[in-house]
C-alpha cells in the first residue's frame, strides 16, 4: 500500500501538502498447497479434492478453477474443497487446481488421484448341503484386483481375479 501526498513548489517557496491518499497495488494470487485428491468411499465414479489457499492472494478475493486431465471441471468455487464426479471407474486422473482473482489466473498445484475400481457381479450356487459356490466376474478392463469375500461369520482368505 502507498500513501501519496502532493505540495506545490514555485520560486516562492512550497504550498502546503494536498490530502493524503493511498493506493493498493493488486496481484494474481499465487498457487494453493496441500493438494490432496482421494476417491470417495461412497462411488466408483468421484474423486474428492482439497487444497489449502494461497499466502498470497493479491490483495483480492480469490475462486477457483479445477481442471481434470487438462479440461476445465468447475470454474470459480470458493471453498477449498470440491467433489469430481461422473468420472470413469478405476481411472487415473490428473488434477489441477488454479487460484484466480479478478486480475486473472495466478498460481497452481497439480497432482494425481485413481477413482475405485467398480464392484464384480457375484453369483451363488449351492452344489450339494455342505458346499456354497461363488462366482465373482471381474469388471471389464485392464487390472489385477484382490477380492475379499465374507460369508456371515466366516471370512474366507483373499482370492486373487485377474482380468483383462
Amino acid at each position: 500500500e502507498y500513501y501519496i501526498w502532493v505540495a506545490a513548489v514555485s520560486s516562492d517557496g512550497q504550498g502546503s501538502y494536498s490530502t493524503r491518499v493511498s493506493l493498493t497495488t493488486y496481484t494474481v494470487p499465487g498457487a494453493p498447497t496441500d493438494l490432496m485428491i482421494y476417491p470417495t468411499s461412497e462411488s466408483c465414479d468421484q474423486l474428492m479434492v482439497t487444497w489449502t489457499a494461497p499466502s498470497n492472494t493479491g490483495g483480492l478475493p480469490v475462486t477457483y478453477r479445477v481442471y481434470g486431465n487438462g479440461v476445465e471441471i468447475q470454474s470459480l468455487i470458493a471453498n477449498d474443497s470440491t467433489m469430481l464426479s461422473n468420472l470413469t471407474a478405476d481411472t487415473e486422473y490428473t488434477v489441477t487446481v488454479v487460484a484466480v482473482n479478478e486480475l486473472g489466473e495466478g498460481g497452481n498445484v497439480t497432482g494425481t488421484g485413481r477413482t475405485r475400481p467398480e464392484a464384480p457381479s457375484v453369483s451363488l450356487s449351492v452344489p450339494s448341503s455342505t458346499q456354497l459356490r461363488i462366482m465373482l466376474t471381474a469388471p471389464t478392463g485392464s487390472f489385477s484386483l484382490t477380492y475379499k469375500c465374507n460369508i456371515t461369520e466366516i471370512d474366507m482368505s483373499p482370492k486373487t481375479v485377474t482380468g483383462t
